[in-house]
């Protein structure tokens, strides 16, 4: 597929991915999830020290084995041909889930600035949402949009994500650069604001797996990448997850440290409500409100990148129907995986905001399923393939294994214990069967023709001959 993605653009994808519109948007539910400012701080400490593991795991992980296909690769490896699809049909899940959930998102974007949108040619409400014409054909087209530019190939791909990272990046620094200079502690304490309960803190940490989940794209894009870029494509990782959960910190911090974060839970963009009132110039809210439609669009760019080179890989490797590997023949891009993935948002257009909450949880799941085994891969691999060649060790040695250990179960029974802050209610349980049960049928639609041995070769390649 060509190897024309440089460092930066792999930062881009990393970063595109994960700062979208949540820096915008997701303040308020933060701050209410969590139950203060300071809760919200310990969620996003705690939440830098459980995925760093993680991150290390795929450090090793990318020059070890820098395929299309990312995690399916690194679990097929480690736990055979059904490991692989259980990880590789999560991260399609996890990133096609975002996709959708952004391009819900955006539109929302748009209500915001343009209120008709949302108001006019009313089809039908589902529960307190109503589902409006402007809105479903806009959703439709930004999602056509961004496919087509998927199918133009890895470089038009990344392209896009530098324009938005950049972009992104400059407008939340300026942004910042404005409010940190009014941040007030008594107005960062008020409404209890100092006051500590860990169950809000693990009750937010659900919300921000989903919220932070992204630097993992890094492991699909290097397969992609130059060769200077690719030996340095676990630090891209890396980068993209401190940097961007900094600033998600930051931000929510400094909105806290402005406004009563009581008064923060009201509104709809708070740092863009932050800012209007210490500039006093209204049309702030606008142009932060058309950033991150920009972020959106750029989130939306990378998740589908991703969901579409897991589907090509499971493909590839006899883990799927063959007929997902097939390039397309002038840009040789997976052209079928690519509209597999975003197969979703034909339906989601439809619901309104019916599954916005429920689609979150579903995606921290299956991220939660994509981290936890590829560590538990890089772990196995290191005893049953001693042979394969690792650029990168997973930094921190037996300490970062038991802290991945414990950072796995922490946060398998925050999400699925019933008694749990962050737990899944029954509609979340029902629809995660649901789509398992999808990943079963596609399974079981994979070419059987090819062999065990024939697989592994088909995996592995020169891997195995390092």
């Amino acid at each position: 597929m060509g190897k024309s993605i440089s460092y930066f653009g792999l930062v881009a994808m990393g970063v595109g991915c994960m700062l979208g519109t949540s820096w915008l948007l997701l303040t308020g539910t933060w701050l209410e999830t969590a139950g203060g400012p300071l809760n919200l701080a310990v969620a996003f400490l705690l939440c830098i020290l459980i995925e760093l593991p993680f991150a290390f795991a795929y450090m090793e992980a990318i020059p070890m084995l820098p395929l299309p296909g990312g995690e399916v690769v690194y679990s097929c490896a480690a736990f055979g041909p059904r490991g692989g699809f259980a990880v590789g049909w999560a991260g399609i899940l996890m990133n096609s889930i975002v996709f959708c959930w952004v391009d819900l998102a955006a539109i929302s974007l748009l209500d915001a600035l343009f209120p008709v949108l949302g108001e006019s040619m009313v089809l039908y409400r589902t529960g307190e949402f109503a589902v409006t014409l402007p809105n479903v054909l806009l959703q439709l087209a930004l999602a056509g949009g961004i496919l087509w530019v998927q199918v133009r190939g890895a470089n038009v791909c990344a392209s896009l994500a530098k324009f938005a990272t950049v972009v992104l990046l400059v407008m939340c620094a300026v942004g910042l650069a404005i409010c940190i200079p009014h941040f007030d502690p008594a107005v960062y304490a008020t409404d209890g604001g100092m006051e500590f309960n860990f169950s809000g803190s693990a009750a937010l940490l659900s919300l921000l797996v989903f919220s932070v989940a992204g630097w993992e794209t890094v492991s699909k894009a290097a397969a992609d990448a130059t060769g200077p870029a690719a030996r340095k494509a676990g630090a891209a990782l890396i980068t993209c997850l401190l940097l961007v959960t900094g600033l998600l910190c930051l931000v929510s911090t400094v909105v806290a440290g402005c406004m009563p974060w009581t008064e923060a839970v009201e509104c709809t963009a708070p740092f863009a409500d932050v800012l209007v009132g210490i500039t006093g110039v209204p049309a702030v809210r606008v142009l932060l409100l058309g950033t991150a439609f920009v972020g959106a669009v750029g989130v939306m760019n990378s998740t589908l990148y991703s969901s579409a080179q897991m589907l090509y890989g499971l493909a590839k490797f006899a883990m799927a129907p063959r007929a997902f590997g097939q390039l397309h023949p002038k840009y040789g891009t997976p052209v079928r995986s690519i509209c597999f993935a975003a197969a979703l948002v034909l339906v989601i257009p439809f619901t309104g905001k019916l599954f916005f909450l429920p689609l979150i949880n579903i995606a921290s799941l299956a991220t939660i399923v994509m981290w936890v085994m590829t560590y538990a891969a890089v772990l196995r691999l290191r005893r049953i393939r001693p042979d394969l060649r690792r650029p990168v060790s997973m930094p921190g040695g037996r300490i970062t294994a038991v802290l991945g250990a414990a950072a796995s179960i922490f946060l398998a029974g925050n999400l699925l214990l019933p008694m749990s802050p962050g737990g899944l209610d029954g509609l979340e349980y029902a629809l995660s069967a649901l789509l398992a049960g999808v990943g079963v049928l596609l399974y079981l639609g994979r070419d059987r023709s090819v062999s065990r041995q024939e697989q592994e070769k088909l995996i592995f390649g020169d891997a195995l001959r390092r």
